[in-house]
């Protein structure tokens, strides 16, 4: 998957210089005065902060038990993503968002070093409401 962030910081940069093209051939606008470098660091750092607020928000949360060696992979949602995701949340106790995203974000591993009863509890209990789970 492309980060699509940086595609875009790039993006911005070439309209950048050819929106100074373009004022000085149309124009004739004396873009020696522009400083151009100091317009490119102020997109680099609002991208890279965007980037940082983006991991921050749209990596799910895994549950580290350490309580045995097993961890849980949710492969498919299934059909009925709000059963689901209701289940998901009363039995690990995260937040709304952090359910949503390991749903959304499937397959992605959301319980790691738990015990194998834990872990065969736990899927039973998310294949009952529809979801696809494996045990590694």
């Amino acid at each position: 998957m492309i980060n699509t962030t940086f595609l875009r910081l790039a993006i911005y940069i070439i309209l950048l210089f050819v929106a100074i093209k373009v004022l000085k051939n149309k124009f004739n606008i004396d873009t020696d005065q522009i400083n151009v470098s100091r317009y490119a660091k102020k997109l680099y750092r609002f991208v890279r902060l965007k980037v940082r607020s983006y991991k921050s928000n749209y990596a799910p949360k895994v549950i580290n038990r350490r309580t045995g060696q097993k961890s849980l992979v949710m492969i498919d949602s299934g059909l009925n993503k709000s059963t689901v995701l209701a289940t998901l949340r009363q039995i690990t106790g995260i937040d709304y968002k952090s359910a949503k995203l390991i749903i959304d974000s499937a397959p992605s591993t959301f319980m790691v070093n738990i015990s194998e009863k834990e872990a065969n509890l736990t899927k039973e209990a998310l294949e009952f409401v529809g979801a696809q789970i494996d045990i590694k």
